[in-house]
């Protein structure tokens, strides 16, 4: 036990010498240096997009000489997380962001989004606002807080997390004007205790006032004292798990990601209040159904309903669900509104959800992707899994092959060949150019609604709808989150920063042109772009509930109903 206690002390002595004053309060350079290295070699080792954002956004990653001299230079730890989140936000993309160890939130009771290209608020928390004392209301304009204009508020935060689709960005920045969480924005919890607030009403006049934040959670300022030994940064720069998971895909927003639009996710559809009085609803009463459902009739047809909140994870019971509402709705309904918008994506749920609105054999993706040996030793240890355990020859194949790309591309550096990615419920195998349809489909004409909040699954779900041709998209750019992504890493040991990144490209049928990137065959970036534009986000949508919305694309659907009665085909 002595000699135990004298070799603590040793270590501690040796120690001692490399604190300096500066390391006291803060990161020293190196180790600040050495943690955004670490970053980096995340990004070098694992991200599966990067020369396409070198094609099409014009940001090389590996170009660090200029990030190296920022951060030496920086005079904070916050300032070094500001630099660190925008490197990551140069690469637009959905699925990767920096994250700051912190739990720090902080709102003004008051929730705003952009409409008709103002930030105007579409929530209210009276309990906090009572109305006699602060009377503006949803649909007025914020104008600004702080004396800081709302568009230059948009503008700073909107560096440091950013989107495949700069609209989201956009919006995304704009609702942390009035709830700011550190995680995400390094200088969130630098507020006083209350905030001046400009309101612009909707009779035009200014009104201000001062509103208190109401904080929780931990707020980090500066990094504690840590012993710094260049040794460790390499041994984290190295660092790589035996075996990565290679199943249980997921293409959903990043946990904890600061989008908090209205109804993401949320069972009830946003324009629930718009629907018909006529509208009989069928799922989404109860607390244990997932999708929301229901039938209405419009023009002398009548019209099926069908929300996706979110690609969750199949289970049997999910399945039985939209088998039965699909049967339903195939059997009493003339034509069908798909809703994916405000959808932050999910699992391969999408594919089950496309075999039941496809009645013919589909494309649904595959994927490039970025090999590593964790991946590489996960394909293999399901090959001896399948071997080992009598499965059916195709399954052994299938494995067999998916081990034999991984390593032929981990040994070239370069990107897999697509690879199918999503099998259907109670499937072995993944299918990519020849899936089929359920035994249960829906056959009649449907559009599918998307927004900019339809994200990642949400983003891919519509684009195989696309590229099957079987129906048109309604509504605006997805996200242009086009891939399976990975969070929780670590971004550096002394800074205790967490990463997301996308391991992987989802490859469309065909490549897709579009005016503002490179032709590509990805969803990345480039989102899915709609047949038909439909916009939600109006403050005449913001203050009637919608109506103006639900009228319009069921007036979209009958068109192309009483198009398909005279034509005799779906498309």
């Amino acid at each position: 036990m002595k000699s135990k206690c004298l070799s603590a002390l040793l270590v501690l002595a040796a120690l001692t010498p490399l604190f300096s004053q500066e390391a006291l309060a803060q990161l020293t350079p190196d180790q600040r240096v050495f943690d955004f290295q670490n970053l980096v070699a995340l990004y070098a080792k694992r991200y599966a997009p990067y020369a396409w954002k070198n094609l099409a956004l014009g940001f090389n990653m590996f170009d660090v000489q200029p990030w190296f001299d920022r951060i030496r230079a920086a005079k904070s730890d916050l300032e070094f997380f500001e630099i660190e989140a925008e490197y990551v936000g140069k690469l637009q993309d959905t699925h990767t962001a920096f994250q700051m160890n912190s739990t720090f939130r902080a709102d003004l009771g008051f929730f705003v989004d952009i409409y008709d290209d103002k930030v105007l608020i579409d929530s209210i928390n009276r309990a906090r606002l009572p109305i006699a004392a602060f009377p503006f209301a949803i649909g007025d304009e914020l104008v600004s807080v702080d004396g800081v204009s709302s568009e230059e508020w948009i503008s700073r935060i909107s560096v440091w997390r950013q989107y495949g689709n700069p609209v989201t960005t956009r919006r995304t920045a704009a609702q942390q004007i009035t709830l700011r969480t550190q995680n995400f924005f390094p200088r969130a919890a630098e507020i006083g205790e209350a905030a001046v607030v400009v309101i612009r009403r909707a009779n035009g006049i200014l009104e201000s006032y001062t509103i208190p934040w109401l904080k929780t959670g931990v707020a980090v300022t500066d990094v504690p004292v840590t012993p710094f030994y260049k040794q460790f940064a390499d041994a984290a720069a190295s660092n790589d798990p035996l075996l990565e998971r290679i199943q249980d895909s997921i293409y959903k927003i990043p946990d904890n990601d600061p989008a908090y639009v209205l109804n993401i996710g949320a069972r009830q559809p946003i324009f629930a209040a718009g629907l018909p009085s006529n509208f009989v609803q069928r799922l989404g009463r109860l607390s244990t159904d997932f999708h929301f459902s229901g039938t209405y009739v419009a023009n002398g047809l009548t019209i099926g309903f069908l929300r996706i909140p979110s690609f969750a994870t199949p289970t049997t019971a999910l399945i039985e669900e939209l088998n039965t509402e699909i049967e339903y709705l195939q059997r009493n309904t003339d034509g069908l509104v798909v809703d994916v918008t405000r959808n932050p994506g999910g699992t391969c749920y999408m594919i089950d959800v496309a075999a039941r609105l496809i009645p013919y054999p589909f494309y649904f993706f595959g994927e490039e992707i970025r090999a590593t040996q964790g991946l590489v030793n996960g394909g293999q240890a399901q090959l001896e899994l399948a071997r080992n355990s009598g499965a059916p020859q195709s399954v052994i194949d299938y494995w067999a092959s998916y081990t034999d790309k991984l390593k032929k591309a981990l040994a070239e550096g370069r990107l897999t060949e697509p690879i199918a990615a999503c099998a259907q419920f109670g499937s072995p195998l993944p299918t990519m150019n020849h899936s089929t349809p359920a035994s249960t489909v829906y056959t009649r004409p449907m559009i599918i609604l998307t927004d900019q909040f339809s994200i990642s699954a949400a983003d891919i779900f519509p684009a195989m709808i696309q590229d099957n041709k079987r129906a048109p998209i309604v509504g605006t750019r997805t996200s242009g989150g086009g891939g399976r992504v990975s969070g929780g890493w670590p971004a550096g040991y002394y800074s205790d920063g967490l990463s997301s990144y996308t391991l992987t490209l989802v490859v469309r049928k065909e490549p897709i042109v579009t005016p503002d990137l490179p032709p590509g065959p990805y969803v990345e970036n480039i989102g899915i772009r709609p047949e038909i534009q439909l916009d939600y986000m109006t403050r005449e949508n913001l203050i009637n509930g919608g109506r103006p919305y639900v009228e319009t694309f069921t007036q979209i659907l009958t068109n192309r109903i009483l198009s398909v009665q005279v034509s005799g085909t779906v498309d």
